[in-house]
């Protein structure tokens, strides 16, 4: 299968949670590693997120040019089975190209920036992520970044779709067994089935703790 090359960036707490109880955003990177992940993002071709991370935290998914000198947003893309994605979200404005992944016919009006592309449903009801990764690839897409939520970031590590995974560790707890963690989803049923990883590099960023990992297949 031809597909992008694609990249997990994540931030997530002390014990590994990425939102606060109530999934409300929360801020974990510090400048240094925000910075870092603009300049991720401005090196990729393509930002991707759920339609859940669209919902919770309302995200541009640009570049801005505090933190990158001339900036290149990315094609933004959003994983939404049911189109459901507002036309007034801030992820299908004027500042980028934006693709909607969905399995149905949607009859949302959007900008002309915004494209629909309809995709097969996997057997978990979702967007058919090797469907997704190959209409990505024909587009021109080479390089993806993976930014969320916890549900598509396991989807993408369960269906070893994943060449390299970077996470932020800040040095706070947050708590709550129901509180969204970096990878959601049902989880493995047997030992066999666990998702191992390399560690390439650990790197202290600030206050925090930057790991890169590659998935061994």
């Amino acid at each position: 299968m031809k597909k992008p090359y694609v990249i997990v960036n994540c931030a997530m707490t002390a014990d590994g949670k990425l939102a606060l109880p109530s999934g409300k955003q929360l801020r974990i990177s510090n400048d240094e590693d925000i910075k870092r992940m603009f300049h991720l993002r401005n090196d990729c071709d393509a930002v991707l997120v759920g339609y859940g991370t669209i919902l919770s935290d309302n995200p541009k998914l640009t570049v801005k040019k505090k933190y990158v000198e001339d900036p290149k947003n990315p094609i933004r893309v959003i994983l939404d089975t049911h189109c459901r994605t507002d036309p007034k979200s801030l992820a299908v404005n004027d500042k980028a190209k934006t693709l909607i992944m969905t399995t149905k016919n949607c009859d949302k009006k959007y900008s002309d920036n915004v494209e629909i592309i309809k995709c097969s449903i996997d057997h978990e009801r979702f967007v058919s992520l090797n469907e997704v990764l190959e209409k990505l690839y024909d587009y021109g897409i080479r390089k993806l970044l993976v930014e969320g939520g916890s549900t598509v970031i396991w989807n993408f590590l369960k269906h070893r779709l994943v060449d390299d995974m970077f996470v932020f560790i800040g040095p706070v707890v947050v708590g709550g067994e129901c509180t969204p963690t970096l990878a959601d989803g049902n989880g493995i049923e047997k030992e066999e089935h666990k998702i191992n990883l390399e560690i390439k590099s650990v790197k202290i960023i600030g206050n925090g703790l930057l790991v890169h990992y590659k998935l061994i297949k």
